[in-house]
């Protein structure tokens, strides 16, 4: 007996019309058809009375249908269950990662994992901070990279790996290259080149300079290598999380100078429960937890 032709009576019985029925199942009106005849002859017996204008069920189709209805969803939730078997032991794993994941060390934490676990199928997709929520929310990916406070709840449970602050770069030949901090209220008349607006860099130093009743003159917003292309070119001073300069440490052309008073954050990863990672994830999760902050 097909389980599918099950399902499709059940469907029929609770519209008790061909044409709505099919459509809800996207098959055809005359293949719904066929497949209730086809059932019918299995049971032995009709299971609708049909007249040229209206459709209901037969006797036997009144006794059968809260069998069908139970051996219907009895096939979805044992459905369900082994693709969530088969999901779980899966040994392929994508890690969403952020924009310039050298910057915050992430490629030192996902070489550590892939050393520790080579037989597993490892892939990477990287997005802005917006796209990795979209990614998040989609289910497309369980971890995500992310910033203290981003999105927690009881569906992302954020996990913090390090702590920085923010600093100002640059350009070598600038009056305050050799500063040994700068404030706020320094930069107010300089071009500012910020990281992309909307993300939680960019919204902690807009939020510090409000604090401080500085009016930014911001001239760019976004992605941390323009920031730096245009501070080399002289066209303003950016602001970027200190490890952003580690990988400036040996470029002669910028300078990066802490700002006073410091602008901390944590950035780690926001996740799943546990319970909802797959087996490969759960690896990754635990390699992580070696580095989290208590």
């Amino acid at each position: 007996m097909d389980i599918s032709y099950i399902r499709e009576f059940v469907m029929l019985a609770d519209c008790l019309n061909f044409s709505e029925a099919a459509e809800r199942l996207f098959i055809s009106q005359s293949s719904l058809s066929k497949h209730i005849r086809s059932l019918e002859r299995e049971m032995g017996t009709a299971l609708f009375d049909r007249t040229t204008r209206s459709i209901r069920l037969s006797a036997a189709g009144e006794v059968y249908l809260p069998y069908a209805r139970k051996i219907a969803a009895l096939c979805s939730e044992s459905e369900i269950a082994m693709d969530d078997l088969l999901r779980r032991s899966s040994t392929s794993l994508t890690i969403a990662v952020m924009q310039n994941p050298q910057y915050y060390n992430l490629t030192k934490y996902m070489t550590g994992f892939r050393l520790a676990h080579p037989d597993l199928s490892f892939s990477m997709v990287e997005a802005d901070e917006a796209g990795l929520w979209d990614m998040f929310q989609k289910k497309a990916v369980n971890i995500i990279p992310a910033f203290s406070g981003f999105q927690a709840g009881p569906d992302c449970v954020f996990m913090p790996i390090a702590a920085s602050d923010v600093v100002a770069i640059f350009r070598r030949d600038h009056p305050l290259a050799g500063a040994g901090s700068v404030t706020l209220g320094q930069l107010g008349g300089e071009r500012l080149l910020l990281p992309t607006r909307g993300g939680s860099l960019s919204d902690l130093i807009l939020s510090a300079f409000r604090k401080e009743r500085v009016e930014p003159h911001i001239v760019y917003e976004g992605s941390s290598l323009g920031c730096v292309d245009l501070v080399k070119a002289g066209m303003g001073v950016s602001l970027h999380a200190r490890e952003f300069t580690v990988a400036l440490a040996l470029d002669p052309d910028v300078a990066a100078v802490p700002i006073e008073p410091a602008l901390t954050f944590q950035y780690g990863l926001c996740h799943r429960p546990p319970a909802e990672l797959t087996h490969a994830e759960q690896l990754y999760l635990s390699h992580m937890m070696q580095y989290e902050l208590k």
